[in-house]
């Protein structure tokens, strides 16, 4: 079927799936149906994208026999459905893998429901707990958790279980209201084996069809089926379908959802760049059926970027993965150079394009011997939002009277990168980790910084995923500058479930034949493991040698910070957990919850939590610069911050 036909097949579908208030709801209109078929739920039920007056409602249903299941949904102000105040009756498609969602209108302004589905043929789903938002001139607190980065095999899901019990504790004046999840909901591979420092725990079910890695032990997701029996798997875990059923989710996505670090409908595996348009499509319909989100179902061009308004804040998301330009620097550039790590200079090089130095771009990149010819030359300058997605950003931006702006981002803005030129007599460049982030895009960077300060768009927060670390900071004007003004913050939230930072560098790091990068990541000191790389990103490169080789904290603190990473304030590389925020008129408080490893079962209350690095960020006016404090921590503290405490 062409994607023309499912998107007209759904929009017909749509029309049938509006629910407005009706009558109370009759026990005999499902009695009265013989039940031929009993119908189950396995992946329990969810709501999102709240509004004041609506939200999506969700679910899937199951049959025995193959065939379209009718249900009813059913819409209540309490739990025990004695105060139906909407129902109408739903189709889940054989054609849409049973899944259905409702748009359910004409609720009031900051008020919980709850809500079921009922099958006509025998069969009822668990109960969820849905909320709308505040009105826009609610002066009421937001209390939100924002999570990022769940994979199913590397880990079990009891940082949603501890997040419902804590919450479930706290006055209800208190509780989380919505979950802006920031992507990486699913993992489109698996390989249920050591690769690469990566831990497994869980054994991930076999795909229906699935492409195996040539070399390697990675199996990922090429077909609909695939994609599909991703979300399955996912939601068969009792931690997230309780988290699901307690909050309404409000979701972005990365780059997992379809492929690693890809861009457009491209993936990169093995360093190798590859379209694939109907694989994108597929990853987009899944995405799309298991995901309540107010986004139309056009597979062709599925747009997800959007803003929702909940009380004093208003909500941005943006999709920084469909309509951003090619990694700037090409794969194979940094070996033929002869380079260890990606130079921030180069980086500045590739991603400015022919625009580079006011249109003076080398012909020659000033690196190795110097006869490398400069790939970008010709290029426009490389951007993660694309044109369109960028304009409409700026305008909303400038158009928002919300006290607060929050900003979904998926990506970290915080700079990660290595200040490798302070190491005496070592003749390096100072280094990002990544160019797949916010540090491989820094001219669009400042481009968006230059635009908040000149339009005084006023206080906006960035909430981000990806890294798998627990981060804080400023956003600066220009990270090019060490003494450059904030103009923004952003608090980067680690993995779920995903292997943390720290133990990717590391494995680099003493994979390599340098114990001066090893020293950067890891010592040991009076017979104890020490992660040293907080130390490097926030205090800088040598700061950290200084310290794995001495133990001397007084010359570590002399030696930094890492004047790479202005604005870094805070960094758990080595972590699992989620965030909280909570926005009042007069500040932002923000919780980032490191849970302790997620490699075994937990019991009813989820995952224990380690440490928890508060913060308050108080509401600043648009002539006003941001003044983050914090971090001041509940349980001890990751290296180097515990040094401050007997």
């Amino acid at each position: 079927m062409s994607m023309t036909l499912r998107r007209r097949s759904f929009l017909q579908l749509a029309g049938t799936c509006l629910v407005t208030a009706t009558a109370p709801f009759s026990a005999t209109l499902i009695a009265a149906v013989p039940s031929t078929t009993r119908i189950s739920f396995p992946q329990g039920v969810a709501s999102g994208d709240p509004t004041d007056s609506s939200v999506i409602l969700w679910t899937r249903a199951e049959p025995l026999q193959a065939g379209n299941v009718e249900l009813v949904l059913q819409v209540s102000l309490n739990d025990d459905f004695e105060s139906v105040v909407a129902e109408q009756t739903l189709i889940a498609l054989q054609t849409e893998d049973y899944t259905v969602r409702a748009h359910v209108k004409g609720l009031n302004a900051g008020q919980h429901y709850f809500y079921r589905f009922v099958a006509k043929a025998g069969g009822e789903s668990r109960r969820g707990r849905t909320m709308t938002a505040p009105s826009a001139d609610s002066e009421q607190p937001v209390n939100l958790a924002f999570a990022s980065c769940q994979n199913f095999e590397l880990g079990y899901f009891g940082a949603w279980r501890r997040m419902v019990t804590e919450d479930s504790a706290r006055p209800a004046d208190e509780q989380i209201q919505f979950v802006l999840h920031l992507g990486d909901f699913v993992y489109e591979r698996y390989q249920n084996q050591v690769v690469e420092g990566d831990r497994v725990i869980r054994d991930f079910p076999a795909y229906p069809d699935g492409s195996k890695a040539e070399t390697g032990s990675r199996t990922w997701a090429r077909t609909l089926a695939d994609y599909r029996h991703l979300y399955k798997t996912y939601l068969s875990d009792p931690d997230l379908q309780d988290a699901r059923a307690r909050w309404p989710f409000i979701c972005t996505w990365d780059d997992h959802e379809f492929t690693n670090n890809s861009f457009q409908h491209f993936s990169t595996y093995d360093d190798v760049i590859k379209p694939e348009l109907q694989r994108k499509q597929d990853a987009n319909k899944a995405w799309f059926e298991f995901i309540p989100a107010h986004v139309e179902d056009d597979t062709d061009n599925l747009q997800i970027y959007r803003d929702l308004r909940w009380g004093m804040l208003d909500l941005f998301l943006t999709d920084l993965r469909s309509y951003r330009s090619a990694p700037p620097v090409p794969s194979g550039l940094i070996e033929e150079l002869g380079l260890a790590a990606i130079p921030l200079e180069l980086i500045d090089i590739c991603d400015a394009g022919r625009n580079y130095n006011g249109g003076q771009a080398p012909e020659l990149l000033p690196f190795g011997d110097g006869t490398t010819a400069n790939p970008a030359l010709a290029r426009e300058p490389a951007s993660l939002f694309g044109t369109t997605q960028k304009q409409w950003f700026r305008d909303k931006l400038g158009s928002s009277d919300a006290h607060w702006k929050v900003w979904g981002n998926s990506l970290p803005a915080l700079p990660m990168r290595l200040d490798l030129s302070s190491i005496p007599l070592q003749g390096l460049d100072d280094s990002a980790l990544s160019q797949d982030s916010w540090s491989g895009f820094p001219g669009e960077y400042r481009e968006l910084m230059q635009f908040l300060e000149s339009e005084q768009i006023g206080p906006l927060v960035s909430l981000s995923g990806d890294h798998h670390c627990q981060s804080a900071g400023t956003l600066v004007l220009d990270q090019s500058e060490p003494d450059s003004p904030p103009v923004a913050v952003d608090f980067n939230v680690t993995g779920i479930s995903s292997t943390p930072m720290h133990t990717y560098v590391w494995h680099s790091a003493s994979g390599g034949s340098s114990p001066t990068f090893m020293d950067m990541v890891k010592c040991e000191l009076e017979g104890k493991p020490v992660n040293t790389f907080n130390m490097t990103m926030t205090q800088g490169s040598l700061a950290a040698i200084a310290y794995a080789n001495s133990g001397w904290e007084t010359l570590s603190d002399w030696l930094g910070p890492n004047h790479a990473n202005p604005g870094l304030s805070y960094i758990d590389s080595d972590s699992n957990g989620y965030g909280l925020a909570s926005f009042s008129l007069q500040q932002c408080s923000v919780q980032l919850v490191t849970i302790v490893p997620p490699t075994q079962p937990t019991g009813p209350d989820g995952s224990a939590i380690q440490h928890v690095a508060n913060f308050s960020l108080p509401h600043w006016s648009k002539n006003q610069r941001p003044q983050l404090q914090g971090p001041e921590f509940s349980g001890k503290p990751p290296f180097p911050w515990d040094k401050n405490q007997s």
